[in-house]
């Protein structure tokens, strides 16, 4: 490090705890309190988050930055150690580059063409079965519904139909799992949520184990789920068995947690607006299958509600960004949140307003790190178009049938198995409809 680089100040601390600094805010209102040190600091900010020190960057051009130095600047491994008691040495937590970027390849190849469409097909079947299973009338508790069918969903089109006869053995399991995921704290800590996770993964790999030996020695036709293709790939079959295991629960966690709640907050902000629900259940009457308005509104909600409070790296060098010194070792973090309220990049950003994604409009199209929900890069979710299609299936067959009211007119966001997602109760008034088509 040169002695000019020495010689600049950090970016400004935001005000916190003796010690804990923010993390004791950030766990009560993870998005509050990156809104508030923007407003006071403007887009680059220092934040100190328990042990961690870290800085923040908000808008495009910083994101891009973000980006671009993946893997250079910012390094990948460290920030996901937290994961290896979940799932093992597989994907982000890699410390070995080729290996990480090759489990990524993997998987983006895995959710493209003909394997997405099957998932989406299975996505549809599973929808309109366990929605149509309803009485006439009545009211319902939101996660308590979304959560496990959207598990379900995941679980057959990812891990086939032996895992779905067992999804109500599996899915406890996979809880556990999220609620023993921390960021901050030391994963091997004595407490009783990490020994719930460490019991929830061995007893997964117990059930998945047994799985791809007899997928690895089936004479019959190859399925078209994503445990076949972890079966097939030749190199993770040189990894091992723990490789491909680590990767199925993984993967369906990821995919099956994040879709969870932004199904749940895209039909939130559906019911809160019901001018364009009108809309968008008249769009599923009609049959018209690319159902742009309904896609719109999925993009608003990942804007308005973005499941993942922030993204983060670890310094693996000392840089300068605009006239500060950002410390090797110290995190450097993007907030979806945040940057999808900048009025710069999108009009009235407050206001629920899915026709800002309308071809006359784009406004995500005015930067390409506009709408970071997703995050971006080589490391951009393989997923988002499985998950993006999951939620449009749920709504659709559910807002086929049923008349829905909002009675929790503003639930809260909740934050405790690593997502942000609407906290219970959230419930939600149904009437079965006697006109238009199910789907």
């Amino acid at each position: 490090m040169t002695i000019a680089l020495r010689a600049l100040p950090t970016p400004p601390m935001v005000r916190g705890l003796p010690v804990l600094g923010n993390f004791l805010e950030w766990r009560r209102d993870h998005l509050g309190v990156f809104l508030r040190a923007y407003r006071e600091h403007g887009p680059i900010f220092s934040i100190k988050l328990g042990p961690m020190k870290g800085v923040m960057l908000i808008g495009p051009r910083y994101h891009e930055f973000y980006f671009r130095e993946v893997d250079h600047l910012l390094s990948v491994p460290e920030i996901y150690r937290f994961t290896i008691p979940m799932f093992g040495d597989v994907m982000m937590s890699c410390a070995d580059t080729e290996r990480r970027r090759r489990h990524v390849a993997m998987l983006q190849s895995a959710f493209q063409g003909r394997r997405l469409a099957h998932y989406t097909e299975v996505m549809r079947r599973l929808s309109q079965e366990r929605l149509g299973d309803l009485p006439e009338r009545g009211t319902f508790e939101l996660w308590d519904t979304i959560e496990p069918l959207v598990m379900k969903i995941a679980a057959s089109a990812l891990l086939g139909p032996e895992i779905t006869a067992r999804v109500e053995d599996f899915r406890p399991l996979l809880v556990d799992l999220a609620r023993g995921m921390d960021f901050i704290l030391p994963p091997n800590l004595p407490l009783p949520k990490f020994r719930r996770r460490d019991r929830a993964r061995r007893l997964l790999t117990e059930m998945l184990s047994p799985l791809l030996a007899a997928r690895r020695t089936s004479s019959g036709p190859p399925a078209g789920d994503f445990l076949q293709t972890l079966v097939d790939d030749p190199q993770l079959r040189a990894e091992g068995e723990d490789v491909q295991v680590g990767m199925a629960m993984a993967t369906l966690f990821t995919g099956y947690i994040t879709t969870a709640a932004q199904t749940a907050w895209t039909l939130v902000l559906l019911l809160q607006h019901p001018e364009y629900l009108r809309q968008v259940v008249g769009e599923i009457d009609a049959g018209d299958p690319r159902q742009p308005l309904l896609d719109r509104a999925v993009k608003e909600s990942v804007r308005l509600r973005s499941v993942m409070s922030h993204y983060a790296r670890t310094n693996a060098e000392d840089y300068e960004l605009d006239g500060y010194r950002i410390p090797k070792g110290w995190l450097t973090m993007i907030c979806p949140g945040v940057a999808h309220r900048l009025p710069e990049l999108f009009t009235d950003p407050e206001r629920f307003d899915p026709a800002r994604f309308a071809p006359d409009r784009a406004e995500d199209r005015q930067h390409p790190h506009a709408l970071i929900g997703f995050s971006g890069g080589f490391y951009r979710c393989p997923g988002q178009a499985f998950g993006s299609n999951e939620v449009k299936a749920v709504l659709t067959s559910l807002l086929s049938r049923y008349r829905l009211t909002l009675l929790t007119p503003d639930p809260r966001p909740n934050f405790d198995l690593g997502v942000t997602r609407p906290a219970s109760p959230c419930r939600i008034y149904y009437e079965r409809r006697f006109a238009g088509p199910s789907r």
